[in-house]
């Protein structure tokens, strides 16, 4: 679908009172040449006003507050937008999503009642031209999830059950002009957690059995181990 057809599919949905959801953040903070590292997503909840910083993951600053616990030495915990920012660049982390715009099937967050309406392509260009060499997507292989919108609808591959099962693959050095390894990110979604306390690696971890929030400490030792310098 061109640009034009979009907008006007937009304006079409608009005017019948379908809710449409416009990306806030994704020309804002553009992908930088000397990032290494792309943390990617799907997009943001729709109601942004009560959101708790105007950016990424801001209406709940799941993935702050991990990154916050896994590097306490860098974010403190009463971070703000600038000391994120700040983080992220001193790491040459570059965050973004896979959907520009889409409909919102209900009143909810969740990736499976929406339709994607445009997608992020600008993205190829923006990591051709960085140094990212680890893309991280921060949901799988379900209807609208990050990983699946990537590798399918923006590189237009396929996804392979040996993909699905390892979790991960590495582009070949057509694509970016170098590998670029892409993995599934423990979701920064406290939903999430369910799945990940019943997963082989937790329970074989020292956090298995302890009393005080073990699942989401557990989770905090893998952000601090895929995003150490």
């Amino acid at each position: 679908m061109s640009s034009k057809d979009t907008h006007n599919a937009q304006s079409y949905l608009s005017n019948a009172g379908i809710t449409i959801t416009e990306h806030l953040y994704v020309d804002q903070y553009p992908i930088h040449h000397t990032d290494e590292t792309l943390i990617l997503g799907t997009i943001h909840p729709h109601e942004d006003d009560f959101f708790m910083m105007p950016f990424f993951y801001g209406n709940k600053n799941s993935i702050w507050n991990l990154m916050r616990d896994a590097f306490p030495q860098e974010l403190s915990a009463s971070y703000t937008l600038d000391d994120v920012l700040l983080f992220l660049h001193s790491r040459n982390i570059a965050v973004s999503d896979t959907i520009l715009s889409c409909v919102r099937l209900d009143d909810g967050a969740s990736d499976d009642k929406l339709v994607p309406l445009a997608l992020n392509m600008a993205l190829i260009e923006q990591i051709r031209q960085s140094d990212i060499q680890q893309i991280f997507c921060t949901s799988g292989f379900g209807k609208n999830s990050a990983f699946r919108l990537f590798y399918e609808g923006i590189l237009g591959l396929k996804l392979t059950a040996q993909i699905r099962q390892a979790k991960q693959v590495v582009l070949p050095e057509s694509i970016f002009g170098r590998p670029v390894r892409v993995d599934l990110l423990p979701s920064p979604s406290g939903a999430a957690n369910i799945a990940l306390a019943r997963s082989a690696a937790f329970k074989k971890s020292r956090y298995y059995g302890q009393q005080e929030r073990p699942v989401y400490r557990y989770k905090v030792s893998l952000y601090q181990k895929l995003f150490a310098v």
